[in-house]
């Protein structure tokens, strides 16, 4: 599987990046906003794991341009874990929001079950 990760922090993406390659997955990084809807078109990821607090365009506004580009599996990861956001995510169209901090092993399965409901 390919998973997208969009996060401006190094060390979450460097964790994220370790623990999706130790289970076999292929990750790609991005580091903004922008940069996260330039790869997810270039590369056509089969899950997307992205930060709403990005430099550039939050998450939020990452997650409504690649959903109305293709319908692809896309979790928010993210320290907003108020109802209001988690509202948000779902308007956006998110499939999934998970807050930080998170326990690997959850996030691995989450995004393992996301990339099997699309198939």
């Amino acid at each position: 599987m390919r998973v997208l990760i969009v996060d401006d922090n190094k060390d979450i993406l460097q964790l994220v990046q370790q623990v999706l390659q130790v289970e076999g997955h292929e990750v790609i990084v991005a580091h903004d906003g922008l940069e996260a809807v330039l790869r997810e078109a270039t590369t056509e990821p089969d899950v997307v794991v992205c930060d709403i607090n990005l430099p550039g365009i939050s998450g939020w506004e990452v997650c409504k341009r690649i959903k109305a580009r293709r319908n692809v599996p896309l979790m928010l990861l993210t320290v907003h874990a108020e109802q209001g956001d988690i509202e948000r995510s779902v308007e956006v169209g998110a499939d999934d929001h998970m807050s930080k901090p998170f326990d690997l092993s959850e996030f691995v399965q989450r995004i393992e079950a996301l990339a099997a409901h699309r198939t």
